[in-house]
Order: structure tokens, then sequence, then C-alpha cells
């Protein structure tokens, strides 16, 4: 150790002499020397010449003194001038303290969804359920302290995790000190102090595997990191491909070294892809399950798929309903099946559809032949409420559309009629429900461009109590009469935008919107429309996507300036707009307004769907008119509701839970927390059992959040305070289709990131080769130096003014000149 603290040294300036304080400080002498040789030429020819006139000058003078003085005086001389020449020189004692950087390992792992898969291939007698995930190895490579702590015998280690990014750094273990490695010390201790299990849970929804190990490269690349291990099933499919990572650390010369872990056989697997059904349906109305079946590696084969049912308020096990054999064609292709299905209770069943391949095959994995979805069954319609500002084609379809089905109540309340009008609707309004009494009767109240200014104050601040205190539903159409009326008028219809779930844009009324709308234009579905089932115009998820992309488009989009917070949009206006359209309108969007949810429609043309198939208008104002009223239908205790803002999630988003509860006196509740259970979809209850917080912008409101970890169902439950009443919903929590497509460990991809970097791939059981991999990158530095002037002494100063005051003095008493 101390020979390397001085070879620094020795290479900075010449030293004559050395003296080391300890295992980390050197003390020498330095001297101001000439550098090169014309310096010691110019500087050896003065002293040369000086000293050569100094003698010659005392053999002239002190030719007739005795011999000892013409030496002592000469000497005197000599002695002043080695004395000039030890200042000229300026000799230093600098004194240096070196440090050592530790050599540093960045240990990246993959933490996305697919490492909830099987390790490995599972074995002739054991089934893939009963297998290691890939996680859990993970963990166990991490948990074990062995072998990070081979790892810290000459680096310093941290851990990192990835899936759509990079994480902030989990952990970081510093260097084991020699004590340490050979008393195996409480060093140790600190790995084990690390929750893994929680840390690598595998939720991430796509994996980022060359974007984010360049961005690791960027972060932390220098000359003491001796490389990066990235732990990974290799299942890249977002982001920048791993030959990009790879020029990146050839570029910065970063060694990168992969750690496989999954399945290298062709899988063969049998998935429950898809569970398409209505989430609520009229008590005794037929209606269809549909399950879409996806294989890989049993083309041919026959599958079985069943479907069990367990009835409302039932915590029993799923009986069978019905089951049927399908056969599965092709790898990866769907195959549909329907189940018909009448539901005769009322409440929220729950439905299990299970699918099960013919024979004996060893699937890869098993947790995903089955789904769980719920349906609520109410017994009583849909009460509606259409307000019209003038009979349009959409409200005059509408109302006959609704009034004809047996799931719907409808009434109607036409601002341009006149006493006695008839109208396919039960009742026909005068006016806007003026009292709590005649406004709470409807579950879905849907505004084909009314005049707001006509329904009197009093009547709009009700209705936007009803629907952020009572959960109504609201479908706002815009249109060319009134819209633009409502956009300007901000001061006296603040409540009825608020409503909104999009800022609609000022346009000057009185525009001819009708005239001024020559061109057709398609609509453009977002990721959240194409997966919306309101915008399904039949069973078929992939043939309503082709039918949106096919249909010409509508002619008139109410201009908008964007969605509100927290709103999601499910469709705009495609193609080209007029040029000073900042922003392509939006068509379809929804948000939740306290209890209640909003819908906003902008275009008045849905109407043109009949031209495809009448059954296409009905079938999404019916689902549309029903998700709208949902909150108001799910209204099974009259002192509280219980909300998620999606019945389906992808694994790792949040589950939004919201609530609006009531005391005795049906006034708000307050409380500091409210208690709910989460029940996992392995049947177990979250630990600690998780609580809402108060809504501070709604009194008696409630908000919570909880991580959907695990695929499958999640069921929420809260009792009602001071009360035996539970209310319920559910959440099913869906496996990514990116992570789920290929079940293999992509061996290809680790390679690539790695090749040429002086790291390689290794499987996860070889992770003892890492070590060798990864050289120590420790360097010295200096931490600090003090320097301390020789030739600036007292006494060296006075030694020199002495000998020559000395000198002088002799020469006047010897009377020489």
């Amino acid at each position: 150790m101390i020979e390397n603290l001085v070879s620094p040294i020795q290479m900075a300036s010449p030293i004559h002499s050395i003296v080391l304080l300890a295992q980390d400080a050197v003390r020498f002498t330095d001297w101001s020397w000439p550098q090169g040789a014309w310096e010691w030429t110019v500087v050896l020819a003065i002293l040369v010449g000086v000293v050569v006139w100094s003698l010659e000058l005392y053999r002239r003078d002190a030719q007739e003194l005795a011999l000892g003085w013409r030496i002592f005086l000469p000497t005197l001389r000599i002695l002043a001038i080695i004395g000039l020449i030890i200042v000229l020189l300026n000799p230093q004692n600098r004194t240096q303290t070196w440090a050592d950087r530790s050599s540093r390992v960045a240990i990246l792992v993959d933490v996305s969804s697919s490492m909830g898969n099987p390790a490995g291939d599972p074995k002739e007698d054991q089934s893939a359920e009963d297998s290691d995930s890939r996680a859990s190895q993970v963990i166990a490579l991490l948990a074990n302290s062995n072998w990070l702590n081979d790892l810290r015998e000459q680096h310093e280690v941290s851990v990192y995790t990835f899936d759509t990014a990079l994480s902030s750094r989990v952990a970081t273990f510093p260097q084991l000190t020699t004590d340490a490695i050979s008393n195996n010390s409480e060093q140790e201790v600190e790995i084990e102090e690390i929750d893994w299990e929680n840390v690598l849970q595998p939720q991430g929804a796509e994996t980022r595997l060359g974007e984010v190990t360049a961005e690791l490269m960027r972060e932390l690349n220098g000359r003491t990191l001796a490389g990066i291990v990235v732990i990974s099933d290799g299942a890249a499919n977002a982001g920048v491909d791993a030959q990009s990572a790879n020029d990146v650390a050839r570029q910065l010369k970063v060694r990168l070294v992969a750690l496989g872990t999954g399945g290298i056989e062709p899988p063969v697997n049998l998935e429950m892809a898809k569970v398409v059904s209505p989430s609520d349906v009229q008590l005794g109305d037929p209606f269809d399950i549909e399950g879409f079946i996806r294989g890989e590696g049993i083309s041919g084969r026959s599958v079985k798929v069943e479907l069990l049912t367990r009835e409302p308020g039932e915590d029993t096990a799923f009986y069978p309903v019905d089951e049927q054999t399908v056969t599965v064609l092709e790898d990866l292709t769907p195959v549909q099946v329907t189940f018909p299905i009448v539901p005769t209770i009322e409440g929220e069943w729950e439905y299990l559809l299970r699918a099960t391949a013919t024979g004996s095959i060893r699937e890869v994995k098993q947790s995903d032949n089955e789904r769980i979805i719920a349906v609520n069954a109410s017994e009583r319609p849909v009460n509606v409420l259409v307000v019209a500002g003038g009979p349009s084609w959409d409200y005059r379809f509408l109302c006959g559309t609704l009034n004809r089905h047996p799931g719907f109540k409808v009434d109607a309340y036409l601002q341009t009629g006149a006493v006695g009008i008839s109208q396919d609707v039960e009742n026909v309004l005068l006016d806007f429900p003026k009292d709590k009494a005649a406004l709470y009767e409807y579950d879905v109240i849907i505004c084909f461009d009314p005049n707001w200014l006509n329904i009197p104050e009093e009547s709009r601040r009700l209705f936007e109590e009803w629907v952020g205190s009572e959960g109504g539903g609201v479908i706002f159409v815009a249109g060319d009469v009134n819209t633009p009326y409502l956009s300007g008028s901000r001061d006296d219809l603040t409540g009825i935008l608020n409503l909104h779930p999009v800022f609609l844009d000022t346009i000057l009324p009185g525009i001819d919107l009708v005239s001024a709308s020559t061109q057709v234009r398609p609509i453009q579905l977002t990721p959240e429309g194409e997966a919306a089932p309101l915008l399904h115009v039949n069973d078929n998820p992939e043939t309503s996507l082709e039918f949106w992309k096919s249909f010409p488009g509508f002619f008139r989009f109410y201009p908008t300036n964007g969605p509100k917070t927290g709103a999601l949009v499910y469709a705009k206006a495609g193609g080209v707009g007029d040029l000073t359209e900042a922003e392509p309108p939006i068509l379809l969007a929804s948000q939740f307004y306290g209890q209640g949810r909003t819908f906003y429609i902008g275009s008045p043309e849905f109407y043109r769907l009949r031209a495809e198939d009448p059954e296409f208008f009905e079938r999404f104002w019916t689902r549309i008119s029903r998700e709208a009223a949902q909150n108001r239908l799910r209204r099974s205790n009259p002192r509280g509701s219980l909300l998620v803002d999606q019945e389906t999630v992808r694994l790792g988003e949040m589950i939004k839970i919201r609530s609006r509860l009531l005391d005795a006196e049906f006034e708000p509740l307050i409380a500091d927390k409210i208690d709910i259970e989460i029940e996992t979809p392995d049947g177990r209850l979250v630990s600690p059992a998780p609580s809402l917080r108060p809504d501070l912008g709604q009194a008696g409101g409630y908000l919570g959040e909880i991580r959907a970890q695990q695929a499958g169902r999640y069921q929420i439950r809260l009792r009602v305070p001071g009360s035996d009443e539970m209310i319920r919903e559910s959440v099913m929590a869906e496996l990514p289709d990116l992570e789920n497509r290929d079940l293999r460990q992509n061996i290809r991809q680790l390679q690539t990131l790695t090749s040429g970097t002086g790291g390689g791939y290794f499987p996860l059981a070889e992770s003892d080769q890492v070590k060798a991999l990864l050289p120590d990158s420790s360097e010295q530095f200096l931490l600090g130096e003090q320097i301390q002037t020789l030739w600036d002494r007292t006494w060296l100063m006075c030694l020199i003014v002495g000998l020559l005051s000395l000198e002088w003095l002799t020469r006047k008493l010897l009377k020489l000149a």
C-alpha cells in the first residue's frame, strides 16, 4: 500500500528525501532545480563565474596577507554564495495525503411483469406453477449475501431496478474492509435488511432493456466503474434496441455482463387472452360472455372451456354452468367461444372462464388459463332524462331507441317544444326538474346542445350537486346552436362548464358551423378508446377497431382546447382540420366529478352510425348511458358508495378508489380515515389493511389507491361505519400483452447487449463467473497537501547577512579595498 502511495509522487518532481508519515501520507523535500539543459548551462555559468570572480578578487587583494587570512576571507564569500544558492533553489517540505476511490459495480435488475414467469423449462414431474419464478431466483441470488459479498471484496456495489424506466438507486453496499473479509463481520447484515421481495416485485408493463442500460452507463461512467451486471430475461419490447446500448458501452468503454433467467425451450402455453361482457345488465335480460383463447405450441389440439359462476353475496366456491370444446388452429391466433347468460338474482355475479387442453401437456405457465369477471344485474331500469335545445337527428333517433329498450325508462325535455307535443318517450317535461325529488329519480341525463341560460340558476346548482354528491351521470353532446354561447358564458355558467371533461373553445356565437363543415374527418381512437367496451360496435374488439379505421367519419366537430386533468379521452377528430386549429377536437371523453361521471361527445352526428348498421347506434348509446349511470345503479346502500376509476387495470398500475359516506342522519360522514379490506387474486387480504383518506374537496368523500401487483381479480370491501352492511367493488388486473408475447428467455438479446464490451452472457446459475470479469478499478487520488518553505528561516537569513558583514568588517580591519 505504501509503495502505491509513493509511486505517483516520485513521478511528480525530483525528490531528495522522503519520510513516510502513515500508510496514506508521505513527506518529502522538494528543490526547484533548473529544468532543461539550457537552464542548467546558464545557472552553472553564473555560479562558476561568481566563484571564479571571488577567488580572483582575493588572490589580488590578499597577496600581502598571511595564508590564514587568504583562506578565511574567500571562505566567507563562498559560504554566503552557498546560502544564496539555497534560497534560489527554494527548498520545501511537502506532506501529501492520498486516498482510495473504490472500484464500482452496478447491478441492474429487471422487474417487468415477465419476470413473474417460470425461471426455467418445467421438468417432467413438475408443473410450471410449482417451479420458481424468475424474480424469485433473482431474489434468492441477492438475498444470499455470499454472491454480493464476493463482489464487495473488490468493489462498491449498487443495485438498481428497471422496467419502463430506470429506478432510483435501491441500495449501495460499500466495499468490504480487510477485517470484514477475514472475520465475516456485521457488514453482511446490511444486505439482509433489504426487503428484496418488495423491491424486486415484477410489475412493469414493458421492458426497456437497451434504453435503461444506456441511461445507467451515462450516469455512472468514470474510471472507477468496473462494469454493470444486467439481470434479466432479455424480453426487451420497448425503447431503443440492445445494439444501440452496446454501441454506447463500447464508446464509453463500459464492461457489460448479463445474467439471463427463463426457459429456453419453445413454449407450450394456453391462455385465456380476453373476456368480453357487459359490466351492468338488466335482471332477466340475456347477455353473452365471450372468451378468447390463445394457444402456443398446441396447434390442432382440442381445448375445453368451462364457465363457472358464483351468485351475488356468496363466498363459496364457483360452480359449473356450461362448457364447450374448441380447437386451436394456429399459434397465437385467438379462438372465440360464447356463453349466453340470463341473470336470475339481483346483485354482482362473478363468472370464471377456464381453458384446459385435452390430454397431457406441460405448459410453461398455468396462471393465465382462467379469468374472472363481474357482472352487476340490476332489477330496475335505467332512468334517463333527455334534454335537447332542439329536435336534432341524434335526439329523435335516441328517444325512440332507448324507449323501445326494456332496460331503460326515458323522459324528455325539448326546449323548443310546446304544450301538447308528442315525443317517443314515457313523459314529456315542460321544464327542467326544479327540486331534488324530481331530479334525483334519474340515473343519467343526456344533454343535446341545450340552452343553459333558459334553465333557472337554482336548477343548475341542484343539477351540479346531483352529479357530484349523488353519483348522477351526464352526457353532454356539443352542437352548433347553443354550445358556442355556453363556452362564452364562463361567468354565468361556470358550474355547467366544470362538469365538462374538456375545455370548450370560445368561438363567436352565430357562426354557421354547419355550412363551414364541408369536409368529412375520420375518427381517431386513442389507446383508451381502443380498449373501451363502449366503442365496440360488436362483440369482437378486433373487428370493432377495424370498423372505426374504415368508418368515413363526421363532418362537424366542436373545437376544444384539450382535456381536463384526470379526464380520459377515447377519440378525437382525425385528418387535417382548419389551419387555425391548435389541436384535433376531442370527440369523446369522460371524467369523474365527485361521485358522478360525465361524458362529452363533440359531434351531433352519431346518427351516421345507423347508415352502417342501426344496431351500432343502439349499442353505442345503451352502453354509454349505462356507463354514465353506473354509479347510481351501484348505489346499493343509501348511506354509502364505493367506486373505482377503471374496472380493468394493467399489472403494476394503481387502482384508484373513492367513496362517499353518510352518517345515520344522512349528513356527510366526517372521519380521519376509513378502513377497507382488499382481497388479492390469490385470496389473501392486504396487510396492513389500507385506508381511505378524506377528500378535501368534498365533505363525506374519501380517496385511496393501491398498486395491482398480481394478475387477477381484486375484491374491495368497505363496511359502512355504524352498521353491519358491506359495500363491495372489484377490479381486474391484467398482465400486459407486451410482457406475455414470448415466454422464452431472449439469450440473443442479452448476448448482443454485452458483445465486445469485455463482459459476456451467463445463465443465472453461473453467476459465480461474474467476479472474474470485473477487474479492480479503484484508484488513488490526492486528498490534501501541505507545503512548508525551508529557506524562509530567520537563522538562514541571519547567517547569510552575518557572513557578508563579517567579510566586510574583516576587509576594513585589514585595510582592503
